[in-house]
């Protein structure tokens, strides 16, 4: 039978300290290459594990420590960082949880383990990657620093041995990443998320990456109106893509005419002008010239 591993925990009280001592500029903060037991040290009145069920795994965390710090190395820790170089950290975080057989359990499914790893674990990198006022990104949630990014790991992963793995997760934009797992009817449903990201990029293919924060706003309202009256989740893959895809075409279909209407620009070709009126009269303006 296999042993489940089991992570270490921070309470809420143990958030509160995190955040008052990277408030606190005299101390109390973690320093960076401070080792496990120091970490532990520090937070042992607020860490604590799983009663039964399996055996904490010292050797994992250690790992995890190990391997997300070189990663940060390599995107510019401990300099401030560019947005590309936070936006690389993010994805490379992202498919090191998402392939990682160990990190696929029921454990890593509770916030106070992403707690830890925000708050003791991987504090520097929290710090570095955020602003240490910001506690959603210290409390486990959905903002988590590290539970983001392992959602957007586990959901994404097109399967080991696929030339385009991580396509899904390099191709999205932030604003398209927090639109799906930031709502708990999408983000719940892993088919349903991998569709909406595999329309996002079809759709940008289409018309181009500038207007799809506003189609992915629309369509994500649209389909969570949808998934209300037909229940997505038990569509076939085959089914659910083309309800999906259908969603984004619409609304793309709307935002591009409306983007050349609010241009006002009368020196567009003809056939720019044709699109124009025929959006009016889709939406009740001015009839079509006979």
């Amino acid at each position: 039978m296999t042993v489940a591993k089991l992570l270490p925990r921070l309470s809420p009280i143990g958030v509160d300290k995190c955040l008052a001592d990277l408030s606190n500029s005299s101390d109390g903060r973690i320093r960076p290459g401070s080792d496990l037991d120091q970490r532990l040290r520090a937070y042992e009145a607020h860490v604590w594990y799983a009663a039964s069920g399996g055996s904490v795994d010292r050797a994992l965390v250690g790992e995890i420590m190990g391997n997300i710090d070189a990663i940060a190395q390599e995107c510019g820790f401990p300099h401030p960082a560019s947005e590309r170089q936070k936006s690389d950290f993010d994805k490379r975080v992202a498919a090191y949880f998402g392939q990682h057989p160990d990190l696929d359990g029921g454990e890593l499914l509770r916030d106070d383990v992403w707690a830890f790893m925000s708050c003791v674990l991987l504090q520097e990198f929290a710090v570095w990657r955020y602003s240490s006022e910001q506690k959603p990104r210290f409390a486990g949630g959905v903002r988590n620093t590290f539970q983001r990014l392992w959602m957007r790991g586990r959901t994404l992963d097109q399967g080991e041995g696929r030339e385009d793995r991580w396509h899904l997760l390099n191709a999205l934009s932030e604003d398209a990443m927090v639109q799906i797992f930031e709502r708990a009817s999408i983000a719940g449903d892993a088919r349903l998320s991998r569709a909406m990201a595999a329309a996002w990029f079809a759709t940008a293919e289409r018309i181009g990456r500038g207007k799809m924060e506003v189609v992915m706003r629309r369509a994500t309202k649209l389909l969570r109106l949808r998934n209300q009256v037909v229940d997505l989740a038990y569509l076939s893959d085959e089914a659910l893509a083309a309800e999906v895809g259908n969603v984004f075409a619409r609304v793309a279909a709307d935002v591009v005419p409306e983007e050349v209407e609010a241009s006002g620009q009368d020196d567009q070709p003809i056939i720019s002008r044709i699109t124009r009126a025929i959006f009016k009269a889709r939406k009740g303006g001015t009839a079509l010239p006979t």
